[in-house]
């Protein structure tokens, strides 16, 4: 009973999310064949257009790189940063125009690509500092203010990645100029993408929080293990990875118990290499290892079905 609570409730939020009626909910329930044909167009016709949009961007690309040299320094600005601006505000008409709204995506990705790019030849070319990282912040922060200004206005999911993208490049950048430890960028970074993820998740932007949720565990649990080991609170990890495996069932996700699984079978792994290796009880412990893999796996497979997989 608490897993159909809890799928019901998942549903509200999809309905309220993308602004679904109750007569549009009963159609798709009821109108099975229509809503499958409709799909497989949609995802026939995505799928062309994602394939033009990549052999488009492969040519440009390839045309720039063959007349690279013969260009001047305003024509390697004009052909990098001008195509990726031209990107973007063709992409910012098709949104305007369902007919074409299907184009946006791969020119939003493709202005993402080349602005940046075109940001660095610019800086390359006529910049008289020697330190690299004030120029990647100033792209990130270019690219933060365009590509968030206009996420807050069109609300695309495309434009939540890239501006979630770019501002990850703004802080990491910025604390490095601050000369903050490695470690700690990790952390803070991870930390503040899994909380980005999780809101991502009740939102109609779902479709990118696995992403960062992979991104952001996998920093944060890298960064937690580098500053835990050979301490007297290494152990303290192996409750860091379960404490991921709780998130999981509280965030209905699987790449968060993708993510905590595999670092605490990783853990155990090395724990036990590390203490037992050179001792005649070492095949003991591996089979002991083994049997605490498959019960962590079996437990894992059971968090799944009960409290993640129903719950989606």
């Amino acid at each position: 009973m608490p897993n159909k609570q809890e799928a019901l409730q998942e549903i509200v939020t999809i309905v309220q999310n993308n602004q679904l009626t109750v007569n549009e909910v009963m159609v798709a329930l009821t109108d099975i064949q229509a809503i499958t044909a409709q799909r497989s167009s949609g995802i026939l016709s995505r799928l062309f257009g994602y394939i033009g949009s990549i052999l488009v961007f492969a040519g440009i690309c390839i045309l720039i790189g063959m007349q690279w040299d013969q260009f001047t320094s305003g024509a390697r600005i004009a052909v990098t940063l001008g195509t990726g601006f031209a990107a973007f505000l063709l992409a910012l008409v098709a949104i305007d125009h369902p007919k074409y709204d299907r184009s946006a995506t791969p020119l939003l990705l493709m202005a993402a690509l080349f602005q940046p790019t075109g940001i660095f030849v610019m800086l390359d070319e006529h910049s008289q500092g020697n330190e690299p990282l004030y120029g990647v912040l100033f792209m990130s922060t270019v690219m933060l203010i365009q590509q968030g200004a206009i996420f807050w206005q069109m609300k695309r999911t495309t434009l939540a990645f890239t501006t979630i993208f770019f501002g990850c490049g703004f802080f990491i950048t910025a604390m490095e100029l601050l000369e903050i430890e490695e470690n700690l960028i990790s952390l803070i970074i991870g930390t503040s993408l899994m909380c980005i993820s999780w809101a991502l998740n009740s939102s109609p932007h779902r479709a990118i929080s696995a992403f960062w949720y992979f991104i952001g565990s996998i920093a944060l649990l890298i960064a937690a293990f580098d500053l835990l080991q050979d301490t007297p609170f290494e152990v303290l990890y192996l409750g860091l990875t379960a404490l991921m495996i709780y998130i999981s069932t509280a965030a209905h996700s699987r790449t968060l118990l993708l993510t905590g699984t595999l670092s605490m079978l990783a853990y155990i792994s090395y724990f036990t290499y590390e203490h037992f290796s050179d001792t005649l009880g070492w095949p003991l412990v591996l089979i002991i290892c083994g049997a605490a893999f498959i019960a962590i796996g079996s437990i894992a497979m059971r968090i799944n079905t009960r409290y993640i997989r129903e719950t989606i």
